[in-house]
């Protein structure tokens, strides 16, 4: 009974995670793979991936503490002369820029907007979008709950990348956030906090959200480690828990559902060639970028 109670809460929580990546484009460990391979000579393994994931830190902050969050993190640079960087500074900031919505991940996987302060009137083009209409095409249950697909692919890429090109990056993902090193926090508060008004957040909530980011990340970070079997009973759990928050009704979609999705998500994303239309693109063109920190 106990074991059955942790399981819950470890599945509660970890819907959480996942919840807010409607927002998001791709999922962290698709970034942590795109910032190794632009940045493959990069000494701090730790802090360049937690660097590529932390820009979404904004997502778990009070909207009303943080209103301009999502463009401050995805639009805005962790800036700072180079004769103040050390090797985990360096590591993070390089992290840090390949996220971005302007020419980073998030471009390639959805597409950018051009009127930041105004989200909701963007409409994105990008692979993501568009494999999670067509997912939504031929699975009816889809049809009524896009978000459901949206999330769907975006955890279909991270088990393809995992399956097919480095069975480590869930161990690589929990590294990141377990022991990123406290200078990134740093970082992050020198650009965020204490800004004019209307800009940036303050203290107790920026360290709230980065908290809250971390537990979860780690959580989903150790259903990539599972066996597959294992990994996509857990991962079906969870997508019941998601789909219920964003609406399903309770009882009308199980773990077995939700594995079905997911492994139709993974075959359309095979089908569409995943990789060439979006995770290659994006390394080639991040990559090219002139000011790019080396």
């Amino acid at each position: 009974m106990k074991k059955q109670f942790r399981l819950g809460i470890f599945l509660l929580i970890m819907a959480t995670v996942l919840g807010p990546s409607l927002s998001q484009a791709f999922n962290s460990a698709t970034h942590i793979y795109i910032a190794e391979r632009v940045s493959p000579f990069t000494f701090d393994k730790i802090n360049l991936y937690y660097g590529s994931i932390a820009p979404d830190i904004s997502l778990y902050a009070d909207l009303a503490e943080w209103p301009n969050g999502f463009c401050e993190t995805h639009y805005k640079f962790i800036e700072l002369p180079y004769k103040w960087w050390n090797i985990s500074q360096k590591a993070f900031a390089q992290g840090w820029q390949t996220h971005n919505e302007i020419w980073g991940a998030d471009y390639y996987a959805h597409g950018t907007c051009l009127d930041c302060a105004n989200l909701g009137t963007c409409l994105y083009n990008g692979y993501v979008p568009t494999q999670a209409q067509a997912l939504a095409q031929f699975i009816v249950f889809l049809k009524d709950y896009p978000e459901l697909a949206h999330f769907a692919i975006e955890v279909a890429i991270d088990l393809l990348l995992v399956d097919e090109k480095d069975p480590d990056l869930g161990k690589d993902l929990l590294k990141a956030a377990l022991f990123r090193s406290p200078v990134d926090f740093n970082l992050m508060k020198k650009v965020f906090v204490g800004q004019p008004i209307g800009n940036g957040t303050d203290l107790e909530t920026l360290t709230s959200a980065e908290s809250t980011f971390r537990n979860l990340v780690i959580r989903y970070a150790l259903a990539l480690t599972l066996p597959k079997p294992l990994r996509m009973a857990v991962l079906g759990e969870l997508g019941v828990e998601v789909a219920e928050g964003m609406g399903v009704e309770p009882g009308t979609i199980n773990s077995a559902t939700v594995q079905e999705i997911l492994k139709a998500a993974m075959d359309l994303c095979e089908e569409t060639n995943y990789y060439k239309n979006t995770i290659q693109p994006a390394i080639d063109g991040i990559k090219k970028i002139p000011d790019l920190i080396k």
